[in-house]
């Protein structure tokens, strides 16, 4: 086997990635095939689009040529081109350049369900110490109880259609994984700490109705609630690492590497990280009196995650968010998204995470269901307290931390600001009476919308489409024929930018007669750019290249197309495909949207006749001798008249059989001087496989007159 050829990706910046595999983390707070635009020869183009940019979106240059360009009818070597066949070649090349291009797209949607992302269950009978859920009682709400998951579980048929319609060039599919608690002392023990709700990849027409019937009708309860979700669980904190772990290694999901994967985190608490842990003791947290540490529990989160098993394979103890507490710099959810083999088989190489802090309690300081700290002013609590501050900040920083560190985007409340200048554009939206919840969230809708795909520079310019049709095929024209079998001599080379040759490229091709009608067929030959699907890519600078014998068996005579084509030139001079098959390369651009079946130029052959045979001249007949004159009796018999050589006569009487035995010779002297070549031709042919005809031997219907001697 040769040299394993990988192909040059590299991350540019925030955007739209190249086929994407995103997770989105929720938390409340001549070308034919793709129809494009007019664009420039040997490329289409790809309009803009929200989260995405411009792009040409490269094609294959592509030429056929013969030589010789001047043949003999049926492998005759009589006519003045002296050949009967002619040498076909075939080339594909892609430009040698790299493309900003935004393959397919998997997005898995992490939701975070802590009490308030707007799952708060009121008849469990834990109000803490929010002001608004114990005055409201069974009733709820909490305070500022984001309407972030119920408005994502009512309207998930929408988020995908926005996110398909505002990535027009890329097929986009979905999954889903929820998670909430971190089972520490902040915490009474419900909950998932990672949960998949759709573990395969759904179309974005699917994916409203399969959330409706597994996280909203399994997971959450009529009324949009988690149940016993409550004062007594983790408020500020949750196991957003092991949720992030778990979707970035493709833990119980169907990841596929033909896909960009991008992780989209949209939270309203912080990871139990060193750099963002938070203090429960300003909280309405039910484990913490105002004022005090209750129960002489610690003021403040845990900053260590725990390992986590998924299956086989185990999350390392106190994973990081975007460092690493160890000193493996792999260990953290930005390093994974580097490292993971889930992310580096993707096409970009990296999984790019996005990220979205929703309005609610924890991300705003100025909320009222900071508990007033008028008693104790030590602790700094209350709204806009110091620690409350310090508490919202970090929930917010963690957001932008990680989107920064994977070149993904952020989104949350419109008052903040990440460090690289994003601004959140949410607006105040909260879920109201628990009976009659407000489902309304239009600026959330927008930030999905506009989520980061990640722009990748990809040198992708064609992938094989494989089992549904071979990315090259030639489809000969007219009485135009590759020459059968073994004689055709195909040749393949598969040349890498480098010059040197890529392994595994097939030789011969497939060959298929396909019927074009009643009673008529006609043969299509077929190539891929390696014998194993997964190397059938072509990259910037790769070269294709194909050869072969051709022959014309019948008229018309003069010049003629080679192969089946559909340019203009090819219209011009008479081609066309033939029944849907023409001379052609099949595939995906990086696009990979839909595919492109784009037609090889116009080759033409001069088609020559063999010249008439000469055959002996028909001779007059003789001419007629007079009568001889009558002589009357009696008289004297005249005197005979010497009679020189050339009298008629004279020569049609003595000279008839000597005249035409010599034409019949000279006949045979015409044929023997017009089959000379003949014979030397059959000698040139004998190296070859096959029989090689003679022109004396019984030829086909379409030799007119030329054969056995008539």
């Amino acid at each position: 086997m040769g040299p394993v050829r990988r192909s040059g990706l590299a991350v540019l910046g925030l955007g739209v990635v190249l086929g994407a595999v995103v997770l989105v983390l929720l938390c409340p707070g001549a070308v034919s095939g793709a129809q494009a635009p007019a664009a420039a020869p040997g490329e289409f183009q790809v309009a803009s689009a929200p989260g995405s940019a411009t792009s040409n979106v490269p094609t294959l240059d592509l030429s056929v040529a013969d030589n010789p360009s001047a043949i003999c009818v049926d492998l005759t070597t009589s006519c003045p081109a002296g050949v009967g066949e002619s040498r076909v070649t075939l080339t594909a090349t892609a430009p040698p350049a790299s493309y900003i291009s935004w393959p397919a797209v998997q997005i898995v949607f992490v939701i975070e369900t802590t009490l308030y992302d707007g799952v708060y269950d009121p008849t469990a009978g834990d109000y803490g110490f929010d002001q608004c859920a114990h005055d409201a009682g069974s009733a709820g709400p909490a305070c500022e109880e984001s309407n972030g998951v119920p408005w994502f579980v009512n309207n998930a048929q929408l988020v995908a259609n926005l996110i398909q319609s505002a990535n027009p060039h890329t097929t986009v599919s979905f999954a889903l994984v929820d998670y909430f608690a971190t089972l520490d002392v902040q915490d009474d023990g419900d909950g998932m700490e990672y949960h998949v709700d759709i573990p395969q990849f759904v179309p974005a027409s699917q994916f409203g109705a399969d959330v409706s019937a597994s996280f909203g009708s399994q997971v959450l309860e009529s009324g949009y609630r988690y149940s016993d979700s409550d004062f007594s669980d983790n408020i500020l904190h949750s196991s957003s690492i092991t949720a992030l772990y778990g979707a970035i290694i493709g833990s119980g999901l169907d990841w596929s590497n033909n896909t960009h994967h991008v992780v989209v985190w949209m939270g309203s608490t912080a990871p139990r990280d060193p750099a963002y842990v938070q203090d429960y003791c300003v909280s309405p947290s039910s484990k913490y009196q105002p004022g005090t540490a209750s129960g002489g529990l610690p003021c403040f989160s845990s900053s260590c995650e725990p390992s986590y098993a998924f299956g086989s394979v185990s999350s390392p103890q106190c994973e990081g968010w975007v460092n690493s507490q160890n000193g493996n710099a792999s260990d953290s959810i930005a390093g994974l998204a580097h490292t993971a083999p889930a992310c580096t088989s993707s096409i970009g190489g990296v999984c790019t995470i996005d990220t979205i802090d929703l309005w609610s309690t924890p991300t705003d300081p100025n909320s009222p269901g900071w508990p007033a700290a008028d008693n104790t002013p030590a602790l700094q609590g209350g709204p806009n307290g110091p620690m409350v501050d310090q508490n919202v900040e970090r929930v917010l920083l963690a957001g932008c931390s990680l989107a920064a560190a994977t070149g993904g985007t952020w989104n949350g409340p419109s008052f903040f600001q990440c460090p690289n200048g994003q601004a959140g554009s949410l607006q105040p939206s909260f879920l109201g009476p628990f009976g009659t919840p407000n489902l309304a969230n239009p600026s959330l809708a927008a930030a999905l919308r506009e989520v980061g795909f990640g722009p990748v520079s990809s040198d992708v310019v064609a992938v094989g489409t494989w089992n549904q049709h071979p990315l090259f095929q030639f489809v000969p024209f007219g009485n135009i024929q590759v020459l059968p079998g073994q004689e055709a001599q195909f040749r393949t080379e598969c040349v890498l930018p480098d010059g040197s040759p890529s392994p595994n490229c097939p030789v011969n091709p497939t060959v298929r007669s396909v019927s074009i009608g009643p009673g008529r067929n006609t043969t299509v030959y077929g190539w891929n750019w390696s014998a194993y699907q997964y190397q059938n890519v072509m990259v910037a600078g790769d070269t294709w290249v194909a050869s072969f014998w051709v022959m014309a068996d019948g008229p018309p005579y003069g010049s003629v197309p080679v192969d089946a084509c559909s340019t203009t030139y090819c219209s011009l001079a008479g081609s066309h495909a033939i029944d849907g098959f023409e001379t052609s390369a099949t595939y995906l651009p990086v696009t990979n949207v839909s595919f492109v079946v784009q037609s090889f130029p116009l080759a033409v052959i001069d088609v020559q006749a063999p010249p008439a045979l000469t055959l002996a001249p028909t001779l007059p007949p003789p001419a007629l001798v007079p009568p001889p004159i009558p002589i009357a009796p009696g008289l004297p018999a005249p005197i005979p008249t010497l009679l020189g050589v050339g009298a008629q006569v004279g020569v049609a009487s003595l000279s008839l059989q000597a005249a035409a035995a010599g034409f019949l010779a000279a006949g045979f002297t015409t044929i023997s001087v017009r089959n000379k070549p003949m014979s030397i031709a059959v000698a040139a042919l004998a190296t070859k496989s096959g029989p090689v005809r003679s022109r004396f031997e019984e030829t086909s219907s379409k030799d007119s007159g030329i054969g056995h001697f008539e």
